[in-house]
């Protein structure tokens, strides 16, 4: 099934921001160990940047994964039933996660919100910056698995029989 016009760019839009938080993540961690170890004078910022940046990163790649059923799954007894009966169960799993997303999404909103009032030390934003990262990426996910949910469901509601090679891959298998 081919995906809709707006997830293929949010998927092109995250892998943007991933790719640009990643050249963030290492250039703050760069810029750290050339002023700590060769100038003998660390920037004070550059910890906290990292640390900041990184937990959008996880946020954001997290929703990839989700896209790209990378997430790592246990599949030793749901590879012996049929066919059908995975994609049953992959639909019920998947409306569990959604669930716990759109919960961690609400609450998350909340702890963004409290956290506004405090400012961070060393960069001088407010913490909200930071726990905005947990709502965003839950939505961000949320937003993926009901997609992967509509996928299954139009490959279980379909008239034709399901061939075992037209089951999406959950992982790539290293255990």
């Amino acid at each position: 099934m081919q995906s809709s016009p707006f997830l293929r760019n949010l998927a092109r839009f995250e892998e943007t921001i991933g790719a640009v938080l990643l050249v963030l993540v290492f250039g703050s961690i760069a810029l750290q160990i050339i002023t700590r170890f060769i100038f003998r004078d660390p920037l004070f910022w550059t910890e906290e940047a990292a640390r900041y940046l990184f937990v959008w990163l996880v946020a954001i790649g997290s929703a990839e994964c989700i896209r790209s059923r990378s997430h790592i799954t246990m599949d030793v007894f749901t590879l012996l039933l049929s066919t059908r009966l995975r994609l049953v169960l992959a639909i019920l799993l998947n409306a569990m996660v959604m669930a716990a997303l759109l919960i961690l999404c609400w609450y998350g909103y909340f702890g963004m919100l409290r956290a506004h009032r405090v400012t961070s030390v060393a960069v001088g934003v407010q913490e909200s910056f930071l726990y905005g990262a947990l709502p965003v990426g839950a939505a961000l996910m949320a937003l993926r698995t009901a997609a992967l949910m509509i996928t299954d469901m139009a490959l279980l509601t379909s008239p034709a029989k399901i061939e075992e090679d037209e089951i999406p891959p959950t992982s790539e298998r290293y255990l």
